[in-house]
């Protein structure tokens, strides 16, 4: 058995414990949550409605302050789905496998979506960062935009056999696209790209390429191998910071934030519950 299946294995075991250990916990999570200072609207069966419950399905739902008649009809939604749930503490749904590990991982859910925008608002992208990112794709792309045809091959042999036959005047890139055809395999004209797009040692071999010609490397795409011929060049217009800053900001804010994951990740205490020999040795 190889490793990844033990670890599956060993985390199914682990959280098949967790929650039956939470099996017979009857504290209800929703109470534990209601601050000392929440101001409780309403209870039942003992179990509290709050303000901040009732605000946060009003901004959900669209409803204004000024609404009195919907902010009604939400308080007895609310009433009624706390009653709901209620029941179905006491008849011990709640306390089911699969709905305390729904509930578990929705609880956990909130809080990590939380916490981003908690840490992506303390941590502002700084308009010096995206003119920096900015500038370095300028320079990146360069000054001209390419128009391709590409031929897909599922292994780099055989694409490199057919780059060495289009090299050698043995083939035509017309007769490898109906092969392409014939075969199944992917062959298509792109719309206008620049060297940002493409890998940088590919971007410097296009640089090279006249229109027309074929490109002397083959360009990795997606576990597959691309045959290039460069079809059209163009002079690049590049857009302007204005256009393309909030692309550029979207984007440090994602990799600032997958960091953040990261980091936390490696620095958190992971203790195993179950060992993996445990998990692993089946039946006798």
């Amino acid at each position: 058995m190889n490793a990844n299946k033990l670890i599956k294995i060993s985390f199914m075991a682990l959280m098949l414990a967790l929650i039956a250990g939470c099996e017979h916990d009857d504290v209800d999570p929703a109470s534990s949550l209601v601050a000392d200072d929440d101001v409780v609207l309403v209870e039942v069966d003992g179990a509290p409605v709050t303000l901040p419950m009732l605000e946060f399905l009003m901004e959900v739902r669209g409803i204004d302050e000024e609404d009195t008649e919907g902010m009604r009809e939400l308080l007895d939604e609310l009433i009624r789905i706390r009653a709901v749930a209620n029941r179905a503490a006491e008849e011990q749904v709640s306390s089911r496998p699969r709905v305390r590990a729904e509930r578990m991982v929705k609880d956990i859910e909130v809080q990590y979506v939380r916490y981003l925008e908690h840490f992506q608002r303390q941590n502002p992208i700084a308009d010096e960062e995206i003119r920096a990112v900015y500038e370095a794709q300028l320079e990146r792309a360069g000054d001209r935009r390419y128009q391709i045809e590409t031929i897909e091959f599922p292994e780099q042999a055989p694409a490199l056999r057919q780059l060495e036959a289009l090299r050698t005047g043995d083939a035509a890139f017309s007769d490898a696209i109906a092969q392409a055809s014939e075969e199944g395999r992917v062959a298509r004209r792109t719309d206008w790209i620049d060297a940002s797009q493409v890998p940088a040692d590919f971007a410097a071999v296009l640089a090279e390429t006249a229109s027309g010609d074929v490109v002397e490397s083959l360009l990795p795409y997606q576990d597959k191998w691309l045959l290039v011929r460069v079809a059209e060049i163009d002079a690049l217009a590049p857009p302007s910071l204005d256009e393309v800053r909030e692309g550029i900001r979207r984007t440090l804010v994602r990799q600032q934030s997958q960091s953040m994951i990261e980091q936390t990740f490696e620095r958190a205490e992971i203790t195993p519950m179950l060992p993996l020999e445990d998990a692993s040795a089946g039946p006798p």
